[in-house]
């Protein structure tokens, strides 16, 4: 596999529009990796064209939060989704139209609107690195933007509206990376837990951490992130549509517990416990007990 990237000394927004653009002339199509000292990133295109894109960072927010604000569906209708999603392997989107939960029209505008504030964010990043992974992708849905339409739909190319502005997006993030410490330290007074963090699956990235300062659990955690994609991948070429409740890793004094978040597709928590002192049981569910409590 052929990896292209882009890292020369260019002002940030040439260098990940250089390789943005790269990928959508490509055939294949793939994913663009956008890395910065602020926020990161992921675009993946598709016949090209972007069909998403994936934000993390201060004022980042998911697309099923967008639709949660904005009152078109409550957060059950989007857990009953994804798991529909997880199941039948559908896209996200389509599932919502044909529940008939949101107007295809509608929900082409707001996601339009969406990508393109967060790919605007990503072209702007400083110090940006940024790396084009070509790779062919199926993709069961038509609500793919050109870039144009991407740009035409960012807030500054918007009319001003008369509308009360939205809490800035830091507030929402500070308040999320609130909710993930409290609950990664509540995981830490589960019996025999030493580290425990929430990882990114795809990047390896993690978004929290907390425990022992001599266990490296944001290590672990990245490693891992090849278990949960290899065993994903084997369930999807044997035709199993289910979704991974949880992955145990075994070790001579300890146990490692890897638990794929329900509610937002990519994530997990990634729990290590002191064989002597845990109950696996009680582990295992006190961890689907916090998942509940969890806002990403």
């Amino acid at each position: 596999m052929t990896l292209a990237s882009r890292t020369v000394t260019l002002p940030p927004r040439q260098v990940v529009r250089a390789v943005l653009h790269e990928a959508l002339e490509s055939k294949l199509g793939g994913e663009v990796v956008v890395k910065s000292p602020s926020i990161s990133g992921r675009i993946f295109v598709v016949e090209r064209k972007v069909a998403w894109t994936v934000l993390t960072g201060p004022g980042a927010r998911s697309f099923s939060t967008v639709l949660v604000e904005e009152r078109l569906v409550s957060r059950e209708d989007v857990a009953q989704v994804m798991a529909e999603c997880r199941k039948n392997g559908g896209n996200f989107c389509e599932t919502l139209v044909s529940w008939g939960l949101v107007e295809r029209a509608t929900l082409r505008d707001l996601l339009c609107r969406h990508l393109g504030g967060q790919l605007d964010a990503l072209l702007s990043v400083s110090e940006a690195q940024a790396l084009f992974v070509p790779q062919p992708r199926s993709y069961s849905s038509e609500m793919t933007f050109v870039l144009d339409e991407l740009a035409a739909a960012t807030p500054s190319a918007e009319a001003p509206q008369s509308q009360p502005s939205p809490p800035p997006p830091v507030l929402l993030e500070r308040e999320a990376m609130a909710n993930v410490k409290q609950s990664l330290e509540d995981a830490l007074k589960i019996d025999g837990a030493f580290a425990v963090c929430l990882a990114d699956a795809k990047s390896g990235m993690t978004l929290g951490s907390a425990g022992s300062p001599g266990f490296n659990i944001e290590a672990a955690a990245a490693g891992n992130t090849e278990v949960v994609r290899a065993k994903m991948k084997t369930m999807q070429a044997v035709g199993i549509k289910d979704r991974i409740e949880d992955i145990l890793i075994t070790l001579g004094e300890q146990y490692h517990i890897i638990r794929p978040l329900a509610t937002r597709e990519g994530l997990f928590l990634y729990i290590a416990l002191h064989r002597s002192s845990a109950n696996l049981a009680m582990a295992r569910f006190r961890l689907a007990e916090l998942e509940k409590t969890l806002q990403v």
